[in-house]
């Protein structure tokens, strides 16, 4: 059964940090890893003061994926998502960044996305849930469309 958990905790966030660093090489910006110092920094000054909001997907007692809604500047919404590495392929990326986007409408909010062009999974599950190419840059010599999703057609 698959449930989800807003990250409220030390403790859900250290999970946080351990699902991020398996997916931190299909990052656009930072693709190191994450220590448990740097995680408790990042909870104490982003995600108890609101500047970001996350949740953790479970399947059963596991955790599987992560979602996190970060806001910039401008009050737009982007995305952050990843799946263990052990439990991809099972259609847990579809449902985590469903369930990302659901987060930011509810708010009020187009989501946005930076999806690596060579990161045919994201891709696919972007277009396929509504997701639009607004913008196609260069970092680092890696390929990113920047995407933003206004509706969830047929994911009401």
């Amino acid at each position: 059964m698959i449930t989800f958990e807003d990250i409220g905790s030390l403790a859900a966030a250290e999970t946080l940090r351990v699902l991020r660093n398996e997916c931190a090489g299909s990052m656009t910006r930072d693709t190191s890893q994450i220590s448990a110092a740097q995680q408790r920094e990042f909870y104490r000054t982003r995600i108890a003061t609101g500047e970001i909001s996350g949740f953790l997907m479970f399947d059963g007692p596991e955790p599987v994926a992560y979602g996190l809604l970060v806001w910039d500047e401008a009050g737009r919404a982007w995305s952050s998502t990843g799946v263990k590495a052990s439990r991809r392929r099972e259609g847990f990326g579809r449902i985590v960044t469903i369930e990302n986007v659901r987060r930011a409408h509810a708010q009020g909010v187009a989501m946005w996305a930076e999806v690596r062009r060579d990161n045919a999974g994201q891709q696919k599950i972007c277009r396929s849930i509504g997701y639009r190419t607004v913008e196609t840059l260069d970092r680092d010599g890696v390929t990113i469309d920047v995407m933003r999703c206004d509706s969830l057609p047929g994911h009401a």
